[in-house]
């Protein structure tokens, strides 16, 4: 059947859950600094997030429990968040731990806390109190990454996730072709991999450039973590491309956010100018996406005909639904 998937549609009739409960990238890792709270959304829900003054970063439910004021207006004094209108304060596990004119505040109660972990230069967060899988392993310390700013792509996350596994359109848009026979392994219920090796047959710029740095040898692994998460690592012989996208659903569609990665150089100046060039690799391939998938109507009984899209899509049913979602 047709699924028609205008700005903001019924994503509800894809398959698999409208926000998956998930790892969710909400940003640059640098940008929330010591005693900020800056407000995130995280699969169906807002939460705040602030870092303390030694350094760590905590998620909370945005609003105070007491009379529901808006704690990205808090202020993060020491470790604590301190709500900006009764001045109720709350740990990074989100327990009372003040209340102006109040000795024992244990008993009161306080915003749901959230897991966090800083990766990849950015901070991710899990849509549940617990998380049920942890984060993805890309890459290791040698590497530098860097976090671009959201774009919104005008459909669900599941038809954007089923692009990047649709092999045909490999050829047709990205002007590549397949040198072997793609393998699929679901290695635990929340991670979808797919590997497959391709040759440039397009004559762009970037198309010259990655024949020339991979020998017209490309080596890809593409990983799904959770539906919200997908790691994109290239092999091309003389260098390696690191890319993890972070797929949030919001009203519009789904925003996306892609940080990328480059090995520290020697040299000064080396690796700011590869995180340039692999940036510029990256976007330039991606770029040709954008305009297919704005507005698009995905057609799940064709897309099963495929093998590939058919495991996607069983991948996504057995996915679990965020619990903001299910209280609905």
């Amino acid at each position: 059947m047709a699924v028609p998937v205008p700005a903001g549609g019924d994503a509800a009739r894809l398959p698999g859950p409208v926000r998956p409960r998930a790892w969710y990238l909400v940003g640059p890792s640098a940008s929330l600094r010591r005693g900020q709270a800056r407000g995130v959304q995280v699969g169906g829900r807002e939460l705040v997030v602030f870092r303390g003054d030694a350094g760590q970063v905590h998620a909370l439910e945005a609003h105070c429990p007491h009379l529901g004021a808006h704690l990205k207006h808090g202020t993060v004094q020491g470790e604590l968040l301190r709500c900006p209108l009764h001045h109720w304060s709350f740990d990074g596990a989100g327990r009372c731990r003040a209340v102006p004119g109040r000795k024992d505040v244990s008993h009161l109660p306080g915003p749901q806390a959230f897991p966090v972990e800083e990766r990849f230069g950015a901070l991710l967060v899990f849509s549940g109190p617990t998380a049920l899988f942890p984060p993805p392993d890309v890459g290791g310390p040698e590497h530098v990454w860097n976090v671009g700013p959201p774009v919104t792509v005008r459909c669900p996350w599941l038809p954007l996730a089923a692009n990047s596994f649709d092999l045909e359109h490999l050829r047709t848009v990205h002007h590549r072709e397949l040198r072997d026979v793609p393998t699929l392994d679901t290695p635990d219920p929340f991670t979808l991999r797919l590997r497959y090796t391709s040759r440039v047959v397009g004559t762009g710029a970037s198309d010259r450039l990655m024949k020339a740095l991979s020998g017209n040898h490309i080596r890809v692994t593409l990983t799904l973590h959770g539906g919200t998460l997908m790691s994109v690592q290239s092999d091309l012989g003389r260098a390696r491309g690191l890319l993890l996208a972070g797929l949030t659903p919001v009203p519009e569609g789904v925003s996306v956010r892609l940080a990328v990665a480059a090995r520290r150089g020697r040299v000064p100046g080396a690796t700011a100018l590869a995180l340039k060039v692999s940036r510029w690799l990256y976007t330039s391939f991606l770029r040709r996406d954008l305009s297919v998938l704005d507005g698009m109507r995905f057609n799940v009984a064709t897309a099963t005909a495929d093998p590939v899209m058919r495991q996607l899509i069983d991948f996504a049913i057995g996915l679990p639904e965020d619990p903001a979602d299910a209280l609905r």
